[in-house]
């Protein structure tokens, strides 16, 4: 009973813990956010606001202000490029993982091996040689560019898990299909694609959501103020000698806003495939 008592004890503390560090910053932001600018500097034993006031979201979202004009336009650009990165990565992963499930050829496993060693590599370590190409051929400041950096380094681990749900899919299926004349694009879009809708849900929305977030990447290639990303736009509220607090949290829970909703949707699809392909092959 004494066991019982202090193992859930600590599960209990545990989650306490995982919550204070997970929703607690989000709390605290949205307290910020609709705290009145002058009291969140004001020095004051209060910690909750006095009265809500909605002022820096009504910013944000009224077209004649200059918040507005920053942060939606910001929001546009990385839609673009989670898009983009998307609709390059996921086909490309899918097809490359569907040939290493389909074929065998000389130098396989070492291609594979290689092209999975390239996770653990951060595209970070490689921006001075990529700041150099762009610089050389004028591609600073270009979105689509820029998305393709995302798209390299998001193929290996889109390849990686999507090629782990192919492996456990029953190859009679395949063999079936082929027995009934299927060709080898009827095999895939009849028979396997079909299949698989589970880990491409959970590849686009990983891929999306990561691109969404990059910071680094599009701060050192983007010169314009037309062409940054939310990431970047948000700090644009802190000046040399103010800062605008309130501003500064309501755009980052705005910012935050559309990958918690795609992550909360699909939960189940991020849970099982990321999941399944850390624990497959």
């Amino acid at each position: 009973m004494k066991k019982s008592f202090l193992a859930n004890a600590a599960y209990f503390l545990a989650v306490l813990v995982f919550l204070i560090f997970t929703l607690g910053p989000i709390l605290w932001a949205l307290n910020i956010a609709l705290t009145p600018e002058g009291e969140i500097t004001k020095a004051s034993s209060q910690i909750i606001a006095s009265h809500i006031n909605f002022d820096n979201f009504k910013q944000l979202m009224d077209p004649t202000t200059s918040a507005y004009r920053l942060i939606i336009p910001a929001i546009i650009n990385s839609v673009k490029m989670s898009a983009i990165s998307v609709l390059l990565t996921v086909p490309i992963s899918l097809m490359t993982a569907y040939a290493f499930y389909r074929y065998n050829f000389k130098g396989k496993k070492p291609v594979f091996l290689l092209i999975t060693l390239t996770m653990v590599i951060p595209v970070f370590t490689t921006i001075i040689p990529i700041y150099a190409i762009f610089a050389q051929n004028d591609l600073l400041d270009h979105l689509f560019w820029i998305a393709i950096i995302y798209v390299s380094a998001f193929i290996p681990l889109n390849t990686w898990l999507i090629y782990n749900h192919f492996k456990d899919l029953p190859y009679e299926v395949v063999e079936a299909a082929m027995m009934d004349g299927a060709g080898e694009w009827r095999v895939f879009f009849e028979t396997i694609l079909p299949l698989s809708w589970p880990i491409l849900i959970t590849s686009l929305l990983v891929v999306f959501l990561t691109a969404w977030s990059q910071f680094q990447i599009p701060m050192i290639l983007t010169t314009s103020q037309a062409n940054k990303v939310i990431t970047l736009v948000i700090q644009d509220f802190k000046g040399r000698y103010t800062a605008s607090y309130g501003l500064i949290a309501a755009s980052g829970l705005l910012a935050i806003l559309p990958p918690a909703v795609l992550a909360t949707t699909f939960r189940k699809f991020l849970i099982s495939g990321l999941t399944g392909g850390a624990t497959k092959g």
